[in-house]
């Protein structure tokens, strides 16, 4: 952001990634169909602002699913990267954020399932460290509770993942997060619940094993 309270965005357009400058009264002036509809006729600025709204959600969605921050970066790029190839595929059954995270997970996904070896699981891999999150000076127990979630989060089975990834990390609502996962929203409601209760044991088990040591 400059004094004169522009933004550069990065667009990214056939794998190549290009800085542009837009200012505040045009980011606000488009909803995301409309920014996805100037795209489509290759503004790229346009693009460049829908990966800046969209792009943090997109990269907890991702660590969330493949358990690696620096792994969920990559992950980000290669997806927006598909997603301005696929711009023409949006047919507007959903909105447009649903749309480009489905592409996000889809990608995560894709990447767990064809990792030749294990995502290494200590602290420093399992936790959900992203660092457009919070800042330097986050309090050590605030930053423990989170190293503890998210290795638990780590430890439950990949919907479970996806499911409290999509809903409580990415902030997304149960009806995106069914657009997103492709499935019911029944289905989004009880498989939450469900991974809730298992994320709670698991937090309850590392709480036990805490006070034995």
């Amino acid at each position: 952001m400059s004094a004169s309270g522009t933004c550069r965005v990065i667009a990214v357009s056939d794998g190549h990634k290009t800085a542009i400058t837009m200012h505040p009264a045009e980011r606000a002036e488009f909803d995301d169909a409309t920014l996805l509809a100037r795209a489509r006729d290759a503004d790229r600025a346009a693009f460049g602002e829908l990966v800046r709204r969209h792009q943090h959600a997109a990269l907890r969605v991702a660590v969330v699913i493949c358990g690696s921050t620096e792994e969920a970066e990559d992950i980000v790029q290669d997806s927006f990267v598909d997603v301005h190839r696929h711009l023409a595929s949006y047919r507007g059954t959903g909105s447009v954020r649903s749309w480009m995270l489905r592409i996000v997970a889809n990608h995560a996904k894709n990447h767990v399932r064809s990792r030749v070896r294990r995502v290494r699981r200590d602290d420093r891999h399992a936790r959900l460290h992203l660092r457009t999150a919070e800042g330097a000076d986050l309090a050590v127990e605030r930053r423990l509770e989170h190293e503890l979630l998210a290795a638990a989060l780590q430890r439950l089975p990949e919907p479970d993942r996806e499911v409290l990834g999509c809903r409580f990390v990415a902030g997304l609502s149960e009806a995106e997060t069914a657009e997103v996962l492709g499935t019911a929203l029944g289905t989004v409601k009880s498989r939450t619940s469900r991974a809730l209760t298992r994320l709670q044991q698991e937090l309850d088990v590392t709480a036990a094993t805490g006070e034995r040591t």
